[in-house]
């Protein structure tokens, strides 16, 4: 099963100054039916931040689900091109980077919310586009 929402970082002239807009909305792809309620992931609707800090997109599971035994993928879009894959995490002890993702890209989740969370620390133009995070089944690195 996987389910994914996307979340457009805008980088741009908000009000006065300069700023990052984080719409996000949801989408779901199953890719098996289960005899129960499927996993949904969701996020608040709109954060706002300003260059040069830190970007914060939440995946939350829904809360029949632990988010402890899945792991999360996230990916990025740019516009105009190609989905792109930029980080699993699970736990520290068991997530994958590319290394052609930027080290400002990281994950943690935070038990206590059911989510987990891509933190993009000093935000820039470079990091315009939509974001999807995706569930799965923990997996291991080797």
């Amino acid at each position: 099963m996987a389910l994914g929402f996307t979340a457009l970082l805008l980088l741009g002239t908000l009000g006065t100054g300069w700023g990052t807009r984080l719409s996000p909305s949801l989408t779901a792809s199953p890719l098996c039916a289960a005899a129960g309620a499927q996993p949904v992931l969701s996020q608040p609707q709109s954060v706002l931040v300003q260059p040069g800090q830190s970007a914060r997109l939440w995946c939350t599971l829904s809360p029949q689900y632990n988010i402890s035994h899945f792991g999360i993928s996230w990916y990025q879009q740019r516009p105009g091109r190609s989905l792109t894959y930029l980080l699993y995490y699970n736990s520290e002890r068991d997530k994958h980077k590319p290394a052609r993702t930027p080290d400002r890209f990281s994950a943690t989740k935070d038990l206590a919310s059911n989510a987990c969370i891509l933190t993009i620390a000093a935000a820039c133009q470079d990091d315009n586009g939509t974001y999807y995070c995706a569930l799965s089944p923990a997996l291991r690195w080797l």
